[in-house]
């Protein structure tokens, strides 16, 4: 009797995790006085590199890109349409590919514009070294996650 009991309850561990709803956890930032600051030689090398901003136990993704003229820009790790689901993106080869509905959009393009699923923008801007976020601009994506 024992032995079931032990084995409902790792059932019921294994399901609590695999049933979560928090979004995946990437390198984690932190912020000071009100931003976030990545050195613009950690991203500009025409890759994708994903983050995430905790904020009152939430994880807030997003990733920062370069595209293809070298502007550096920064997206939640979302879209207006299967956010609901927290999967985000991923990088296949040449294309950043939505984790639930498999739409891609290619990294060198400049601009990415989907009506069903398109990664949201996040403010932000390259100043001097660093790329900046201020985490006023990254915590209204909180309702995303």
């Amino acid at each position: 009797m024992q032995g079931n009991r032990f084995l409902t309850l790792i059932l019921v561990l294994i399901l609590s995790a695999a049933c979560s709803n928090l979004p995946k956890e990437h390198k984690v930032v932190t912020a000071k006085e009100g931003v976030i600051t990545i050195p613009v030689s950690e991203v500009n090398d025409r890759k994708v590199h994903f983050y995430t901003y905790k904020k009152s136990g939430k994880r807030i993704n997003f990733f920062v890109r370069t595209d293809g003229t070298g502007k550096l820009s920064a997206y939640f790790d979302a879209c207006y349409i299967c956010y609901k689901k927290k999967k985000g993106y991923r990088v296949e080869g040449k294309d950043l590919v939505c984790n639930e509905c498999s739409l891609k959009f290619g990294l060198a393009e400049e601009v990415w514009e989907n009506k069903d699923c398109s990664p949201i923008l996040l403010k932000s801007k390259a100043e001097s070294n660093n790329f900046i976020i201020k985490t006023d601009d990254i915590e209204k994506g909180a309702k995303l996650f």
